[in-house]
């Protein structure tokens, strides 16, 4: 009880303060307000007791960005930011202030390295859910609630102070409402306190189950009627505030999914208008690579209610680019989303997440991992994007024991040759705005009158090499009957789709194709005698559509098209992806098709035609579960040959296992 009581009066403390400084500081603006931070900063209560020694009173430092003045917002006007009538275009990076035993205590260490590097805008996830029972760590260091409604006063003290200690240095801050993912929480965490299942394509239900609504509505509402016990500013009143996201890395995958959400988005950016007509909103949409993905990317985009045309992208990441080979697939991808931003949506392009690996040497797929940014971002600003939050300016820490794949330290000079590529770009970006990048993209100038909703600047088919060269022509012969040819979906001659890999994880082993493309093998005829006749060819195979997550929807499946040798021979319906799939065959016995496959060296392709309906392929061949599956069930796709030996009866087989839970691959 004393220390609840403690805790009151500090509350109480604080915010009185606050209130009274609110009168001042009305009165002030530019460097007398962030004189008057500093000094509310001085005076106002730090949420924990016991700090480290490690920490850093805020220092009274002068400003190294433009002050931020009251009253001047950060707003959207035909495609592009302004501050006032000033263009405004920022480079800034994410940061981590609100998260961990190490962050929290350096809230001013990460705001002014920001400041040092000419930085002007930090993203930081204002969130973390947890259940109510949650140990005394997590609701120190993570949670902002412990349970739907167990808010944590301490969190948001201290977000109070991130706001204060941005503003004191020029630094606006971009506020994540939520997050696609279950790091600190999530949308698996919302959907877990109404006990619906949150895994897979179950997640999907955050977007439409009323009670995480109700509950990320709530979420929501304590920001927006907040007043900052530091400034004493209302949270909707402060510019320091750059715009809200709704969710980090948003991701839907069925047409349920993207109806629901469409209709979260609409519903959550009321709410924030209801109360708050300064800043801007943004959905937190992902971003793209697959023709689908864009098309509901940009449906997202085009919304009314949202103000930002964000997305993330991470080379590295990227379908097709390997070792540095594949850039220009890159390039061509910010190419794409720059275009569809100013030509179609008509709203400030904005890259929310971008980088590459810094975990390694200071060389990066042949060239200086510096250079890697510097080229990204000239690109981004030669496109005239509007704004750029590398990911993640952080202290120097060990995870796992090794540094974060993506960190740039604020306290390690391991990284100093990418906070110092950023900081020359922030000071050209400053000095000269997106000219000194050079003249505008020309093919983005040209794109503008071409259709762009349909017409690509990237191509989303990725062709690939595959391992088997040669034709396959290792036939047995299991009866005097037939002859049997195993053809591993790995060993394939060529890959062509949208995503395209191997997953080894799960129930079952399977190449996956995503939404349309084919894979082609090349198969040999088997050796026949003159007295072979070949009567029928089969092919067995165990498939189904790909989908990133399961269980896929009841009319999520695919049509796969055979051909052999160039010619369309028959069809396959693969059923919506559980993991496992279901067997299926192919009889062909059309005399010429007999003929031609008597001899020589053939191609087989499985081939999943571009429609709306695509839905990918997977092709299964190991069942890595405890339980073995009968015989048969999981093999390499089979070419058998019925040759001459009496009455001949196709072999049926069909069998369903039980799908496996939560994501496939990404």
């Amino acid at each position: 009880m004393p220390r609840l009581v403690h805790g009151c009066v500090r509350r109480v403390v604080a915010i009185a303060w606050g209130l009274c400084f609110f009168a001042a500081l009305a009165q002030t603006s530019g460097v007398a307000a962030q004189t008057a931070v500093a000094q509310a900063l001085q005076r106002s209560q730090n949420p924990w007791r016991g700090e480290p020694p490690r920490a850093e009173p805020p220092r009274n430092e002068p400003p190294r960005n433009e002050p931020i003045v009251r009253g001047e917002f950060v707003r959207s006007r035909r495609g592009e930011l302004v501050l006032g009538e000033r263009p405004f275009r920022f480079l800034g990076a994410n940061i981590d202030p609100l998260h961990g035993d190490v962050n929290r205590f350096r809230i001013q260490d990460l705001i002014t390295a920001l400041a040092d590097d000419g930085l002007t805008v930090a993203r930081v996830w204002a969130l973390g859910e947890g259940m109510e029972d949650a140990d005394g760590w997590l609701r120190r260091f993570q949670l902002f609630r412990a349970g739907p409604y167990g808010f944590i006063e301490d969190s948001y003290l201290l977000l109070d102070r991130v706001l204060a200690i941005a503003r004191l240095h020029g630094i606006r801050v971009f506020l994540t409402l939520s997050n696609n993912w279950s790091d600190y929480g999530g949308a698996p965490m919302y959907l877990r306190w109404t006990g619906a299942a949150n895994w897979g394509l179950h997640q999907e239900a955050f977007y439409s189950h009323p009670r995480t609504r109700e509950f990320f509505r709530a979420g929501l509402l304590k920001l927006l009627l907040r007043r900052n016990t530091v400034t004493g500013i209302r949270y909707v009143d402060d510019p320091t505030i750059f715009g809200w996201e709704l969710m980090n890395e948003s991701q839907i995958f069925s047409e349920t999914g993207q109806r629901a959400r469409i209709a979260w988005i609409r519903e959550m950016a009321a709410l924030i208008r209801e109360h708050d007509k300064n800043h801007l909103i943004s959905a937190g949409a992902l971003g793209y690579t697959l023709r689908r993905e864009r098309a509901e990317w940009l449906r997202v985009q085009q919304l009314p209610e949202v103000d930002l045309c964000d997305s993330h992208i991470y080379p590295e990441s990227i379908e097709g680019f390997t070792g540095g080979r594949g850039e220009k697939r890159v390039w061509d991808l910010l190419d794409d989303r720059a275009a569809l931003c100013r030509f179609v949506v008509k709203k400030p392009p904005i890259i929310g997440e971008f980088g590459f690996r810094t975990d390694g040497t200071k060389q990066l797929h042949g060239r200086s991992r510096a250079s890697w940014f510097t080229r990204f971002l000239r690109q981004h600003f030669r496109n005239r994007g509007s704004g750029a939050l590398v990911w993640l300016y952080e202290p120097y820490q060990l995870w796992g024991n090794k540094v974060r794949d993506f960190g740039i330290h604020i306290d390690h000079p391991d990284t100093s040759d990418v906070r110092q590529a950023l900081s020359t770009l922030a000071a050209e970006l400053r000095r000269g705005g997106p000219e000194v990048f050079g003249p505008e993209n020309p093919r983005l100038l040209s794109a503008q009158h071409s259709g762009l909703q349909t017409q690509l600047l990237y191509d989303p088919i990725l062709e690939k090499a595959g391992p088997q060269s040669q034709p396959h022509a290792s036939w047995s012969r299991p009866d005097p009957g037939s002859a049997l040819l195993a053809i591993p979906p790995t060993a394939f001659f060529r890959a062509a789709w949208e995503r395209e890999g191997v997953w080894t994880d799960g129930k079952a082993s399977h190449v996956y194709g995503a939404d349309y493309g084919e894979w082609t093998y090349r198969f040999a005829a088997p050796p026949l005698t003159a007295d072979d006749i070949v009567l029928a060819v089969e092919l067995e195979l165990r498939i189904s559509s790909e989908w990133p997550v399961t269980p896929a929807p009841k009319d999520g499946g695919s049509l796969v098209q055979v051909w052999i040798d160039g010619a369309l021979v028959g069809s396959l319906a693969a059923p919506p992806d559980d993991g496992s799939g279901e067997r299926r065959q192919l009889v062909l016995t059309a005399d010429a098709l007999r003929l031609q496959l008597a001899r020589g060296v053939h191609t087989l392709q499985l081939r999943v035609p571009q429609s709306a309906q695509a839905r990918g392929l997977c092709i299964y061949f190991d069942y890595r579960d405890e339980e073995p599956p009968p015989p048969g069930e999981f093999t390499p796709i089979l070419v058998r040959y019925r040759l001459k030996s009496g009455l001949y009866t196709p072999r049926t087989t069909s069998r369903t296992l039980k799908a496996p839970q939560g994501v496939k691959h990404p």
